[in-house]
């Protein structure tokens, strides 16, 4: 029997999105969460259609989560050196052959980009490199008028520009009567908006629901193996019953493929997977020999964010067709995040929220793990956080779901703690208003409520 491990080969990837044929003809509700949109390549040609961006990660709904880099800004840095050293520099001193050399550099919890992620709903339109890797520059819709002393809406809107970990990405365009796949070194931009009335994808995006070992289950887009996100794409694997391993392996003897849309669910077993197919049909895949499993299975919640279960905790995934989710319409590119902060202390303090000394916006993602499983949960999902001992904080969400989540710099001791902007007061000299800023470390931090836009003196 092969060993237990899988991966679907790029080689072996069959992909019916290019193929011709009637389209499917969902109710319009079941397909607002496509994404639409407008490529123009660097030789001038124009291809309007649902999107589906193919790279390291795969993406086709607005709820999907673009993964990638910033730069912390400056004035993010200088304000958490005067919180808590007092303005100074970070030194650093090397003591080499009874010499002293010191020098100044910037603290290691700030030296590199952040790893941060955006719903593509939040995008206004992408722009790539000569390596075909993207540049993000998100969308502002929601009119807020800059606060004294507010740092936040300088990097608002066209403003902000988030660098993509994808190299050599390609875009599939649906236009409706075939299908543009275009290098992302070839693409000049990709301009985002809500799909016209009528038309209809090609393919449905993959929905459904994973349970896990402990009996938890994610409900979302679904995108298997990182790269199959459309019910036209196919799962790959191997029949149970190969006698032995020949010697070369020849896989092409023993491939299967299934088109996702033909199936139902998949089990894992030890072997790989039994696929139980809509015909009733049940089949036992085994994995390629030698190869690992296959990444996580990534769940876009639009609740929640962005659930990665590794394959080895699943113990169902249960295909289904998708419900009203939200479309572009849906998203505004981000609010400033507003809340009430409480220190071990019980003092309560109240206004604009910076987390983690970066993330200030709905838009920006809190990360962590519970239970093997990583959820990237985006703020403006979140109603409260609250640490625990002896780490790690409980997350709960506007929906009511609530994790105990560990690890990393947002809900550990990794934490570089929280900054509250509160109401606006007179500067002595020159009468200048500006935001009085406390910080809370995260030792000092006990848990933090997190504001709806329409709450009375909420600031949003």
């Amino acid at each position: 029997m092969p060993l237990p491990c899988f991966r679907t080969r790029a080689a072996l990837v069959l992909l019916a999105f290019h193929v011709l044929g009637a389209p499917l003809t969902p109710v319009r509700a079941q397909h607002d969460g496509r994404m639409w949109g407008r490529a123009v390549t660097r030789d001038g040609d124009i291809h309007e259609g649902f999107i589906h961006v193919r790279a390291a990660r795969s993406s086709g709904s607005w709820a999907d989560v673009l993964l990638a880099s910033r730069e912390i800004p400056e004035e993010h840095y200088r304000d958490w050196t005067d919180a808590t050293r007092g303005g100074r520099s970070h030194t650093r001193v090397l003591e080499l052959k009874g010499h002293r050399i010191s020098w100044v550099e910037k603290h290691p919890a700030f030296v590199g980009p952040s790893r941060v992620g955006v719903r593509f709903g939040h995008i206004a339109e992408l722009t790539f490199d000569d390596e075909g890797r993207p540049t993000a520059t998100i969308r502002s819709r929601h009119g807020t008028e800059p606060a004294p002393g507010d740092t936040v809406t300088r990097h608002s809107g066209g403003e902000v520009r988030i660098e993509s970990f994808w190299r050599g990405a390609e875009v599939w365009v649906d236009k409706g009567d075939g299908s543009a796949k275009l290098r992302g070194r070839d693409i000049e931009q990709v301009e985002f908006g809500p799909a016209p009335a009528g038309r209809v994808p090609a393919s449905l995006r993959l929905y459904g629901t994973v349970e896990d070992k402990l009996g938890r289950s994610f409900t979302g887009f679904v995108t298997w193996d990182l790269r199959e996100i459309l019910e036209s794409h196919f799962l790959v694997g191997f029949w149970e019953d190969v006698p032995g391993l020949a010697n070369p392996w020849r896989s092409d003897e023993y491939l299967r493929s299934f088109r996702f849309a033909d199936i139902r669910s998949l089990e894992r077993t030890p072997c790989f997977a039994r696929v139980i197919l809509k015909s009733d049909s049940v089949v036992e895949l085994c994995n390629e020999p030698l190869e690992p499993d296959p990444e996580p299975v990534q769940i876009s919640d639009p609740a929640l964010g962005l659930v990665e279960v590794e394959w080895h905790l699943v113990r169902v995934l249960r295909f289904e067709r998708a419900p009203g989710t939200p479309g572009y319409d849906a998203f505004d590119g981000g609010r400033p995040l507003s809340g009430t902060v409480v220190t071990s202390e019980g003092e309560e303090i109240a206004g604009r929220i910076r987390w983690d000394a970066d993330e200030e916006w709905s838009r920006d993602l809190l990360q962590g793990s519970s239970d093997g499983v990583e959820l990237s949960i985006e703020f403006g999902n979140i109603a409260h956080i609250e640490r625990k001992e002896p780490g790690g904080a409980r997350v709960t969400l506007r929906d009511g779901r609530s994790f105990h989540l560990t690890g990393g710099n947002d809900v550990d001791e990794d934490n570089r703690g929280i900054f509250i902007f509160s109401a606006a007061v007179e500067e002595p000299a020159g009468g200048r208003s500006v935001a009085e800023r406390r910080y809370v470390a995260w030792e000092d931090f006990r848990e933090a409520r997190f504001h709806l836009p329409d709450d009375p003196g909420s600031g949003w």
